[in-house]
Order: structure tokens, then sequence, then C-alpha cells
């Protein structure tokens, strides 16, 4: 294990890198050390190009294992400047869950006031890992839930997770604690929770989290548990989960019914996700509070058995507008899919049948220019191969969008939206 200590400063960071031609410097833990690389209790480092593994070569559970670990534990204070970009970390521990272990993470223990400052973990590669392929926690940052109001405890601020690819781990590819305004953006997650159930990238204690131009797939398992490409998870507040691809899933998108306050799912592809669309978890739960899903495309290929509310899960407290349900064999809503405190607006259902809850629908083929081929890892700076579920110019979805405030102002690729006249679903037209 490679356990370098002392800071640098906010003029000269401490960094470590490659140099000169050749393979990537390489740590081999084996198994039998914590992490390969341990920052522990410092600040201003910045990591470059290493290679990192951390198995003994058994599928067995090893430990509590990492291939790069940072660490604060029982040192308070704000630390700044972490970055840890282009690495390549591979087969740590064995065949394993468990959602503090894994590929790239860092951690606050031990601590009543602390928290980060400037973390960036960007254009890492994260394959064949046990637990948790990047993830964070922290013993003091949270988000109180008060019955008018939030307050953030403690949360970690400029905090960006982008350009990652994170391919087969053991419990979930990200998992997003106790930040403020964090993005999450530009990743990979892939074949997710081979170890247990998980969605492939889930919020917890954020507030104002945006997960956006991310591509999940290949999260697939056993029905009835967690195994979306995205999840609204419980504890957190104005959540936008926006821009996004998702397929090959069991379904798109989880929204947890415990304590949610603000979440915003919009201008997201969800392509041949195969059991459902929406999956609202803790069933027994009403918590959550304004949900507001709007301009969403999904596209359910022929063969498919497909609920938009698998398992029979029960909506609550949301607003689906603008959305685009194509299914090109015939859909179902699922046993509870009018919802508690749930309405439906403006929606386009082809081979759906229409929720009487809904005062305008469209039944038509929106007319795609050439959809379900939007395949797999896809440039996620242009998201080009998604251009497939553009609208022809005929289409009944064009101009057809009730008007939301706040909407962003722009499509999934990009395309300015123009006052009012918007379309129904996640691509504007080329007009």
């Amino acid at each position: 294990m490679f356990a370098p200590s002392g800071s640098g400063t906010q003029h000269a960071a401490i960094k470590i890198a490659a140099y000169g031609e050749g393979d990537r410097p390489g740590i081999d833990a084996g198994g039998e050390h914590p992490a390969g690389l341990l920052l522990q209790n410092v600040a201003y480092w910045e990591v470059n190009g290493l290679e990192i593994t951390n198995t003994d070569g058994t599928d067995e559970d090893q430990g509590n294992l990492f291939g790069i670990r940072v660490l604060v534990k029982g040192v308070e204070g704000i630390y700044h400047h972490i970055y840890i970009d282009d690495c390549f970390i591979h087969d740590v521990n064995g065949l394993v869950a468990g959602k503090k272990r894994g590929g790239i993470h860092v951690h606050v223990e031990d601590c009543e006031a602390t928290k980060f400052h400037d973390l960036r973990l960007t254009n890492n590669r994260i394959v064949r890992v046990g637990g948790v392929g990047i993830g964070n926690s922290s013993s003091c940052g949270r988000v109180e839930f008060q019955a008018d109001r939030t307050i953030s405890h403690h949360l970690w601020t400029k905090v960006y997770v982008a350009g990652n690819f994170i391919d087969s781990t053991g419990r979930n590819n990200v998992i997003a604690r106790v930040s403020k305004d964090a993005v999450y953006e530009h990743n990979t997650l892939a074949n997710s929770s081979r170890c247990d159930t998980g969605h492939s990238i889930f919020c917890f204690n954020t507030d104002g989290i945006k997960i956006q131009y991310n591509e999940a797939y290949g999260n697939l398992g056993e029905e009835g548990q967690d195994r979306g490409g995205y999840d609204a998870d419980y504890n957190c507040v104005n959540t936008f989960i926006q821009y996004n691809y998702s397929h090959d899933n069991m379904w798109f998108c989880g929204i947890m019914k415990r304590r949610n306050r603000n979440v915003v799912i919009r201008y997201n592809i969800s392509q041949n996700d195969k059991k459902g669309i929406y999956f609202y978890g803790f069933e027994r739960n009403r918590e959550a509070e304004n949900v507001h899903i709007y301009n969403n495309t999904h596209f359910i290929r022929k063969g498919l058995d497909v609920c938009v509310f698998p398992e029979d899960r029960t909506p609550l407290n949301s607003v689906f507008e603008n959305n685009l349900f194509y299914f090109e064999d015939q859909g179902a809503w699922g046993k509870n899919a009018e919802g508690i405190n749930t309405s439906f607006r403006n929606n386009l259902y082809f081979n759906l049948p229409v929720p009487s809850a809904d005062p305008n629908p469209i039944v038509a083929d929106p007319l795609f220019r050439q959809p379900g081929l939007a395949g797999t890892n896809i440039n996620l700076k242009s998201m080009a191969s998604l251009r497939g579920y553009r609208l022809r110019l005929a289409s009944p979805c064009i101009d057809a969008g009730v008007p939301i405030m706040a909407n962003g102002g722009k499509d999934l690729l990009g395309t300015p939206l123009q006052g009012d006249k918007t379309a129904i679903g996640a691509l504007e037209p080329i007009r």
C-alpha cells in the first residue's frame, strides 16, 4: 500500500502522476492491505494515471478493501482540493457486495463538523471490483427534514464526478452522498450489483444534486429488487435526474417514498428496460413530496413484458407531464398506477392504455426518425447516438407540450426550448 502523508497548499498541490513513456505506474496491494493508495487526513493532492489492483486472486471476501481510499478520521476541518483523474482500478476484492468498500472511495469518520471542498473524481476506469465503484460517506454530513424546510449539516461542496467508466461491481456502480449542488455527469454505469441488488447510481443526504448525461445499462437480476439505472433515494432535497440514457436494466428509475422532497426527472431516454419504467420504493411509506416527471421518452421493443409501474408499485405525490410512452407490443401500467395524489397530463401513449386521470392525452404514433438503435457505450459528450429519437416534422408531439416553468432551457441534445412551444418527449425536432 502506498500511504503518503502531508498536505499541499492552495498554490502548490502535491501530485502523484505518471511521467515519460510506457505502462502506467502500478500498485498491487494483493488483497492484503486496505487500499492500493491511501490518502488520510490530507488536503491539496492530485493523483493521475495510476493502475491499481487489490485482490488475492480468489472470489472470496477479503475484507473492506479499496483501490484508492481518501479518509479523514477524527481530525476536524475542511479538506480542500482532492483530484483523482485517469486512474485504472480493477480486480479489487472478490465477488462481494457492501456499500463502503470498492474502487475509489472518500470517507469522513469519527468527526462532528468536517467536510470536503473541491473534490474531483474524473476520467477513471473502474472494473471488476467488489463493493461500490465510486462512493463517499460522512459521519456528520446529513440533510434534516422539517415540516416546511430542510436544514443541511456539513454537506460537501464543489463535488464533481465525471467521465468515469464503471463496469461489473459487487454492489452499486456509484453512490453519491452528503453533498450540496454536486454534479455527476458523463459517466458510463455498466453491469451494476453483480453480487447483491442496487440501482446503478443513487443519491442520499444530498441537496441540489444533478445526475446528468450518464449512460446506465446491464443492471439485471431478480425482480422486485432495486435494479434501475437511476434512483432518487431518500433524505434528499432538490434532486435533478436529467439528460440521461438508460437501457437494458430491469427499469429506468427508482423514486424512494421515505423523506424525499422536490425530485425532478426530465429529458431522459429509456430504451428497452426489461420489466418496468418507474420503480417507487418503500411501498408502505408516504413521505416523498413534489415529484415532477416530465419530457422523458420511453421506448420498449417487441417481446418485452413491461409495466410503467412494475411489481404493483404505487406512485406518490407525483405529476407526469409531456412524457412519451412508446411500446412496440402492448404495454401495461401496473395494478396501482392511479397512485396516491398523482396526476397525468398531456402525455403521449402508443400501445398503452390511456389513464383516466389524463385530461388531455395524445394517442398516436410519435413518428420517431429511427428509434431503438442507440447502442451501448455511447459518446456522452455529444449524445449523438440518441438522435434516432428525434421527431419527424409530421409528429403529433411537436409544439404539443404544456408549458413548464424552469424547464432547464434545453432538450437532451442541447436544442434550446423555444418559449411555450415545446415538444412532448426528450427531444425537440430540427426545424
